[in-house]
């Protein structure tokens, strides 16, 4: 009897734990932090795997309490240890920054948008000489700059397909931050990004305005040239006619005729 009563008392203990486990879960999903903490606390204490889980993840994340890694590891060790699968791989991440904490590093402070400005997207910007006076040196320029613009809209598309940034950050190093970092990498990539366009496009305008002053000089000494051959065709034909005039004239006919 006594240990059917036990059994009963075992029973009624087990479903009060979880009937605690569902409020601090709905005080954590409203944010309460303050109020969710201490239940999980004291049921975690008490052996509750998933408010171990829970707890862990507080001390993770930062919620409610600072962040403390060594105490989200313990927590999840104990409800891995009771058998809670979500538990075993949050402790797996955490363990992987033990090896992997370089990447965290990597994508919160030293990554610099290598891979949007590097290989076929380093894009250099051509010299354009003040005026082209020869065709050759004509048709060399425009190659250079059309090379150029094909390059740079390859750019635009990758730095597009790159976009929101954060969306490269690879998941299994989301996997291993906290919130804390994750906003920090967000925050970093943000800046890396706004300089790489914001350099880009200086860079575009600043071709494109030697660009207009190279074609617009270009044309002006092609015109004159056309207008100076021009002249120098009508002075010619000038010249031709005047000394078939004069040939004319020496070699009139005596008689008049």
């Amino acid at each position: 009897m006594k240990r059917l009563l036990c059994v009963a008392l075992v029973t009624v203990s087990s479903f009060a734990n979880a009937d605690d486990v569902g409020d601090a879960d709905r005080l954590l999903a409203a944010r309460d932090y303050g109020k969710a903490l201490p239940i999980y606390q004291r049921l975690a204490e008490a052996g509750n795997a998933q408010a171990q889980l829970r707890l862990g993840e507080m001390y993770w994340f930062g919620d409610g309490t600072p962040s403390d890694l060594n105490k989200a590891a313990q927590w999840f060790q104990k409800s891995a240890a009771a058998g809670n699968a979500d538990a075993a791989a949050s402790l797996a991440s955490l363990k992987r920054r033990e090896t992997h904490g370089s990447d965290i590093t990597y994508w919160t402070t030293a990554y610099q948008g290598e891979d949007l400005v590097s290989g076929k997207f380093a894009c250099k910007a051509p010299a354009v000489p003040a005026v082209s006076r020869t065709t050759a040196d004509i048709k060399a320029v425009n190659t250079s700059i059309k090379d150029w613009r094909d390059c740079y809209n390859g750019f635009v598309e990758n730095v597009n397909a790159a976009l929101p940034p954060g969306k490269m950050i690879p998941a299994e190093v989301l996997d291993m931050m906290t919130p804390a970092e994750a906003q920090q990498a967000q925050r970093h990539l943000d800046q890396v990004y706004n300089k790489v366009i914001a350099d880009a496009r200086r860079d575009a305008q600043a071709l494109t305005a030697r660009e207009e002053a190279w074609l617009k000089e270009t044309e002006r000494y092609v015109s004159a040239e056309n207008q100076r051959n021009a002249v120098a065709k009508d002075d010619a034909m000038r010249l031709q006619r005047r000394m078939a005039d004069e040939r004319r004239e020496t070699y009139r006919d005596p008689y008049g005729r």
